[in-house]
């Protein structure tokens, strides 16, 4: 069974590239990847970039497989195997931007419009943050540095009245009452965002898992669409350009324990163009579903 095992995972982890040097029935590469093959133990050790795999029959706990920051032990008690899931605490600093997030989007009012009274429990915001690059600032500890990188946002403002979002003859941002009932009207647009937040983690397993992160941040403007469905079910919707602040820039918060995970946003630029619509200031708040 021993060489069944060494058979198997020399075969599934081995690369190309490696060199390897012998000596006492043991092989160890001179890279960063590793084989250990010790017959007189009956131990096996494959390793590679953020994984690894031990066999070792002459223990309990007969494999071990290691990923990133998670170990499975394989563990075999009275003709029984158990598995045994360890989280690994950090050996880098690693910041908590990338991953999927839902919250909810609204914004302050310096000049009131009847067009624009949001719907804010029905506004939502959905948003990936598909990239991420974490510097640390300590030499040493490894709980707080510079967190950066670039994700996706869609905002979604919902209004409930008797408004179409359009541009007047002017072409400044206005309402036009509607002939009939509007059962829902929404603005929809999408933004490229880019972090820069200073990161502080605490906690050495995934209980304590406690970070605090604030900054700054900025986007561009992908698109943006308006849509409007009547009580008798017509629809109008117009990708015409209602003025829409083609970039965004303000301040950011993140908080999380364990897996509860909070993040705040506020603009400090405006939602509409200067003096083309009301002068509006979005924020959101929400939380983050899932990190990569």
């Amino acid at each position: 069974m021993y060489k069944v095992y060494t058979f198997l995972i020399v075969c599934a982890f081995m690369l190309p590239s490696s060199l390897f040097a012998q000596e006492n029935k043991r092989t160890k590469a001179t890279t960063s990847d590793i084989i250990i093959i010790d017959e007189d133990n009956e131990r096996v050790i494959v390793g590679l970039n953020k994984a690894r795999v031990e066999v070792d029959e002459r223990n309990d706990t007969v494999a071990k497989i290691t990923i990133g920051r998670r170990k499975w032990e394989f563990i075999e008690e009275q003709g029984n195997t158990k598995v045994r899931t360890i989280r690994i605490d950090h050996d880098d600093f690693k910041g908590h931007w990338a991953g999927v997030q839902l919250g909810f989007c609204n914004y302050q009012e310096t000049d009131h419009a009847p067009f624009m009274d949001l719907n804010s429990g029905k506004s939502m915001t959905f948003g990936v943050n598909f990239l991420q690059y974490s510097i640390a600032l300590q030499k040493h500890k490894k709980n707080f540095g510079l967190v950066t990188g670039m994700g996706w946002a869609v905002y979604n403002y919902r209004f409930d009245n008797n408004y179409r979002i359009e541009n007047n003859q002017d072409g400044i941002t206005a309402g036009t009452p509607t002939v009939h009932d509007v059962e829902k009207s929404k603005i929809v647009t999408s933004f490229i965002n880019v972090p820069l937040m200073l990161e502080f983690q605490s906690g050495k397993d995934a209980k304590q898992d406690v970070f605090v992160s604030a900054g700054i941040y900025g986007g561009f403007k992908l698109g943006s669409h308006t849509k409007t469905i009547y009580n008798n079910r017509d629809k109008n919707k117009s990708r015409q350009d209602i003025n829409l602040n083609p970039f965004q820039y303000g301040l950011m918060f993140q908080a999380g324990i364990n897996f509860i995970k909070l993040y705040g946003t506020y603009n400090l630029s405006t939602l509409y163009e200067a003096d083309k619509g009301p002068e509006v200031t979005p924020f959101t708040v929400g939380l983050t579903l899932v990190n990569f």
